[in-house]
């Protein structure tokens, strides 16, 4: 039987906000006590079932502290998961500390210039937050009627870091933290036969590509680069694809 390695991002592939919430979909995430990351109702049981198929395993642009707020045992718990765009690996919930080694290790030659974009962006008035994760990169959210696109092409002029935006969000990130690095890593730990990768976003296009089989949402799919690839609309469509292989 084939080792199968599912790498899947989370927000807006497999979970998605209460600003989508349809009738009969299930909570899964709180915020100080308020509903924040639904599921699919339906697809609860399938999770389970493919759990049996394949190695699931998150990658996301969470924080540790976001992710750990997944109450994964409504679905399935995955042993792995990748947060902080692949420079962290949970084990179980904890740090795997041989992985964090090599994370600080490529951190070293960013942190200064990590330092910098965080002081020019604390002295702009275009952001309700700009903030460090984990220590690995930095992040901004657009106040209303700031151009996320816009403030991607000044700051690319000016930074050697990655700039890249999803919607209000932009992500200051060091060229190894990406999800392709990511999945490289993650293969050479697990050892995989076959990789599926699925994705909603231009953060997950270096995931996608390196995939045996690249699933992605139809905004981002003439960007892939990845001659296997299917298109799914939901986090229905993603595990029904996924269950049929």
């Amino acid at each position: 039987m084939k080792k199968i390695l599912m790498a899947c991002d989370l927000d807006n592939t497999l979970i998605h906000s209460y600003k989508k919430k349809k009738e009969g979909d299930v909570c899964i995430e709180l915020i100080k006590g308020k509903e924040q990351g639904f599921i699919n109702d339906s697809i609860r049981e399938k999770m389970r079932r493919l759990n049996e198929k394949v190695i699931f395993v998150p990658i996301t642009t969470r924080s540790i502290e976001q992710y750990l707020r997944i109450q994964w045992e409504q679905i399935a718990i995955p042993q792995y998961a990748v947060t902080t765009n692949g420079a962290i690996l949970l084990d179980n919930g904890e740090k795997d500390p041989a992985w964090l080694v090599e994370s600080d290790t490529i951190l070293e030659n960013y942190k200064d210039e990590l330092s910098r974009i965080l002081a020019l962006l604390e002295q702009e008035d275009d952001y309700i937050r700009c903030r460090s994760v984990d220590g690995m990169y930095v992040f901004a959210y657009c106040k209303e009627g700031i151009e996320a696109e816009k403030k991607v092409r000044y700051y690319r002029e000016k930074t050697t870091l990655d700039v890249i935006s999803s919607g209000k969000k932009i992500y200051f990130l060091p060229g190894e933290f990406n999800k392709g690095y990511a999945l490289q890593r993650l293969k050479k730990l697990i050892r995989p036969d076959y990789i599926i990768a699925a994705g909603d976003s231009e953060i997950d296009i270096p995931m996608l590509e390196l995939a045996d089989l690249a699933l992605c949402k139809q905004e981002i799919a003439d960007r892939v680069g990845n001659g296997n690839k299917r298109v799914f609309y939901d986090e229905s469509s993603l595990v029904n694809t996924v269950m049929e292989l």
